[in-house]
């Protein structure tokens, strides 16, 4: 086994090296994400040379989700009684969990083409066509969790039918990179895919906001058409929860290290995106902006930060309360609008500039104070 994740393993040439992997690796100013990454790994023991393989070639983007989901159950205080296999983790103590972790991918021709986007790119573009972009994001989720629950073992067996899986919760996590703009869709469009209903939102004669739920039998990209609602459907009855993520990427490594101390002193960080606006009256996200570091120990990032845990209503073996605690978690309630719970606001996006110069948090600060003037004179 490799003593590291950017130790290059045996036959993977420079040909099939992911060029993420490539920036990664040899960037001054991902010296913090190399660390933080290194130190993860180092405790991950079910990751095999394999593991490592991949991410440094065709697999990079899944492997980076399965490191902040470790590193996210660690710091959440799970026992892992195994780590890799199938499924990707079995977290033990007194409420066991099996979780299998899955992303949406391009076609290997847009790989090829260089499609898709390096650490050091700006920030996946806003979709030209927001509304066909959504459609497409849900059905890309669909088909990536759909290829979970329809896949089987020599045996004939699902992942809920192994022996070490039987009786527990059984969890697929997602992320998507199937766009270069996949990172740009927050967990809504997917909690309307595996609910079956959509928020509507309207104004009162009062002016205050009012939310109802309406319900949605199906979803259509371009000529393909597919049922909504999965968590209600008899095929997803094992499925007890779904944790979706947009942000376990490489820039979340990057602040994290960061902010641990980890990165050298002439990179600096700046972090923008929008958050949930606490006032129920609000049809607007927050805009927000940050210096990483600028702040106390107190308010540093967590792994488990970014992840929102969808609950099913009908699984037969729930997730019981507070198993995941950290991540926003989702349950449906009985008048079709979903319930939404979270120990710190979460972003809905965000972008994490990276800035390399002498004094490159002095100018990070005033980039950071240009950004909140532009956005307030905005609104």
């Amino acid at each position: 086994m490799p003593h590291s994740l950017f130790e290059r393993v045996r036959k993977v040439s420079d040909e099939v090296m992911d060029p993420r992997f490539r920036v990664v690796r040899d960037e001054h100013v991902h010296q913090a994400t190399r660390r933080l990454m290194d130190e993860t790994f180092a405790a991950f023991h079910g990751a095999d040379r394999s593991f490592v393989r991949e991410f440094q070639t065709g697999g990079f983007s899944p492997r980076v989700l399965e490191l902040a989901l470790f590193a996210a159950f660690q710091e959440q205080g799970h026992v892992l009684e195994r780590t890799g296999g199938a499924p990707d983790f079995l977290i033990g103590g007194l409420h066991p969990v099996a979780v299998e972790a899955t992303t949406s991918n391009p076609a290997q021709s847009a790989f090829a083409a260089g499609l898709e986007l390096t650490p050091q790119d700006p920030h996946p573009p806003v979709p030209e066509d927001l509304e066909d972009a959504e459609a497409e994001f849900v059905l890309q989720c669909a088909k990536a969790l759909r290829r979970k629950l329809e896949k089987r073992d020599a045996q004939g067996r699902s992942y809920w039918q192994q022996p070490h899986v039987e009786g527990r919760p059984f969890v697929i996590a997602l992320e998507s990179f199937h766009h270069l703009s996949a990172l740009f869709h927050t967990v809504g469009p997917l909690a309307s895919y595996l609910y079956g209903r959509r928020d509507v939102a309207a104004r009162d004669g009062h002016g205050v906001l009012v939310l109802t739920s309406e319900e949605i039998t199906e979803h259509r990209h371009g000529d393909t058409v597919i049922p909504s609602g999965l968590f209600a459907r008899p095929e997803a009855a094992h499925l007890s929860a779904v944790v979706f993520s947009n942000s376990a990427t490489v820039a979340k490594f990057h602040r994290m290290g960061t902010e641990r101390g980890y990165g050298p002193d002439d990179v600096a960080l700046l972090r923008y995106g929008t958050l949930p606006d606490p006032d129920p009256n609000a049809d607007r996200p927050v805009e927000r902006v940050y210096v990483v570091s600028d702040y106390s120990p107190e308010e540093h990032e967590t792994f488990s930060e970014g992840f929102h845990v969808l609950h099913n209503p009908w699984a037969r073996v729930p997730v019981p309360d507070g198993v995941f605690s950290g991540m926003t978690e989702h349950r449906l309630q009985g008048d079709g609008l979903v319930l939404t719970t979270a120990e710190r606001p979460d972003f809905f996006a965000s972008h994490t500039a990276v800035l390399h110069a002498p004094h490159a948090r002095a100018a990070a600060r005033v980039y950071a104070a240009r950004y909140l003037a532009a956005s307030r004179a905005s609104t």
